[in-house]
């Protein structure tokens, strides 16, 4: 037995010196309140991550009075197999007098290293002598990151509540709606306790909930207000809580503000291998082989990763050398994934590349997205790949092709014919074999011909014929979709392809359009008053059913047949 724990232990600190070796090592300093009131508290908290610590030694609180502390806490956590170790040690502190102070570095050995914390700086100021009214003590509000973003860009949306009471629970009765929005929950997000004096009275608050908006729309965005039912405890009511005992509530109705979010359309400028990226980006290609053959084919996976609406990516384009043919690049994989309390897109996209020539070859995979924190155009590279591609076995070389052709001769039928042997210049076979080169050298011509008048096409054109090809291949994504029961895929992609059609007719690229703006470009097409309503009540259902998740086959089935009328009815008019 006393064998058993020993390797037991032994496990344990094996697991845990090799977690800490892949975590980083930190010491920080961090408190529940920035601002306090004159005659309050609040916590200060110095936590050593992934090590183990000696002579820990605090430091100054010279301006505030230590109510208690040092608290010591150590905890060990894994996850994933990965294992973290945190210490604390927290103090309980009343300021002594107002002004803004700053409690100095704490420090702390780890190994022979000593570890230092940044210094923290306190605001003290005096409380409100008027009692809160009752709309003051407990209410909640809405926080967006920015009030102010581009279309895809991410935008962090909390709910958080304020208060002087006791609240001991919470309930959402109506949820804001999110129009022109794509929105999703972080369900991962600092819920800690807080305080935070406003005006004069320091509340406590917590962040209630946390949604990730990505506006699809350009112009002025309303995010509604979200209604709450509170449990407040009752004044005089026993607070404990236990196994047996609940606290005496009552219900309190809060309400958030609606919220304004001005959504701004891309500047112009961007440069031609932008392809939808808003938000800070990184890629990682991945190359099946760097050497190969003309009878090869490489796989190029190209991952894509960032904080924006990952579903507006669209594949790079790869700047290839011309001895190589690139197949349309797959998405193998889309998902929205949280960290760090957001939201982390990742798409990945597949290449198939064709060597054609042999040759050695060198080409950088490139990724255009746009910052909104710079308000730029951001490229990022990855490689460069060299390729070395050598002659394959799958071209016939100019010796075998030629070395048995004396020795063809015609199919002999009939036996009376036995000892005839017809020539073979002059023959059908001979003139078959003559006609062969000029009818390649012909196509050849005929391909060079074609490739050079598509070149000459303006790319504008060039995707307004192409339209209701795209709006087609959208619509059969959107039947595979309803047939698999997706319904907010099948809804984006019916959305993608009204919009998307009229925005190549137009010229004019989809961030730029907006519901309100639809009805007009619609005009612009001439199109009669019937089918310019068919086509806008066609987004309004596609809008409804992706904010309010409606999962009705019937309805899907409806308006996936009323869009393909549209895109129809569209293309005959124009």
């Amino acid at each position: 037995m006393a064998t058993t724990r020993m390797y037991f232990a032994a496990w344990l600190a094996v697991l845990w010196t090799a977690g800490a070796l892949n975590a980083q090592t930190t010491f920080e300093a961090t408190t529940n309140a920035r601002r306090v009131l004159e005659n309050s508290y609040f916590e200060v908290t110095f936590t050593l991550s992934n090590a183990q610590g000696a002579q820990f030694s605090p430091p100054s609180f010279e301006a505030f009075v230590i109510v208690s502390g040092p608290s010591r806490s150590i905890s060990t956590s894994m996850i994933n197999g990965a294992v973290s170790r945190t210490q604390a040690y927290s103090y309980t502190l009343k300021p002594r007098r107002t002004g803004t102070f700053t409690i100095g570095s704490a420090s702390i050995k780890v190994s022979r290293t000593t570890l230092r914390t940044q210094p923290l700086t306190i605001e003290v100021v005096k409380g409100s002598k008027d009692a809160p009214g009752a709309e003051e003590q407990v209410f909640i509000r809405a926080e967006p990151s920015t009030e102010t973003a581009y279309v895809g860009q991410q935008i962090l949306l909390d709910y958080k509540l304020y208060t002087t009471l006791d609240v001991e629970s919470f309930n959402i009765l109506q949820e804001s709606g999110y129009q022109g929005f794509f929105a999703q929950d972080v369900r991962r997000f600092d819920g800690r306790v807080m305080r935070e004096v406003i005006n004069g009275r320091q509340y406590t608050t917590k962040v209630l909930k946390r949604i990730a908006l990505f506006p699809q729309q350009t112009g002025q965005l309303t995010v509604e207000p979200m209604n709450v039912q509170l449990g407040v405890v009752k004044e005089g009511a026993n607070r404990r809580r236990s196994f047996f005992f609940t606290p005496d509530v009552r219900a309190y109705p809060a309400a958030t503000e609606a919220v304004n979010i001005e959504v701004l359309p891309l500047p112009d400028g961007a440069p031609e291998s932008f392809t939808g990226a808003v938000g800070d980006y990184q890629i990682r290609p991945d190359l099946s082989a760097q050497t190969a053959t003309t009878d090869d084919a490489l796989t190029l996976i190209l991952t894509v990763r960032g904080t924006g609406d990952i579903k507006r990516v669209e594949a790079p384009e790869l700047d290839l050398p011309d001895g190589f043919e690139v197949y349309e690049p797959k998405v193998l994989e889309e998902a929205n994934l949280e960290l760090n309390a957001s939201i982390d897109g990742k798409k990945v996209f597949e290449y198939l590349l064709l060597p054609k020539e042999a040759g050695n070859y060198e080409f950088t995979p490139k990724l255009t997205y746009f910052l909104p924190d710079s308000s730029k155009y951001v490229t990022l590279t990855g490689g460069p790949f060299l390729l070395y591609i050598k002659p394959g076995t799958g071209r016939p070389t100019r010796s075998s092709s030629l070395s048995n052709t004396e020795d063809i001769g015609p199919l002999m039928l009939s036996p009376v014919l036995h000892n005839v042997r017809s020539p073979f210049l002059g023959s059908a076979l001979f003139w078959s074999l003559m006609a062969i080169p000029l009818l390649l050298f012909g196509g050849l011509l005929g391909w060079r011909h074609q490739r050079a008048k598509q070149s000459n096409v303006d790319p504008q054109e060039r995707r307004m014929q192409a339209a209701r090809g795209v709006a087609q291949e959208r619509l059969s994504q959107a039947n595979n979709h309803l047939k698999a029961g997706d319904n907010r895929a099948f809804y984006d992609e019916v959305s993608k392809a009204i919009l998307g059609y009229v925005g190549d007719k137009l010229q004019i690229p989809r961030s730029s359009m907006s519901k309100s703006s639809l009805r007009q470009r619609l005009q612009e097409l001439d199109l009669d008053g019937g089918l310019i309503e068919t086509v806008m009540s066609i987004v309004q259902d596609c809008e409804m059913a992706l904010f309010a998740g409606q999962a009705d086959t019937g309805k899907m089935q409806a308006v996936y047949e009323r869009a393909t009328q549209a895109i129809a009815g569209m293309e005959k008019a124009v």
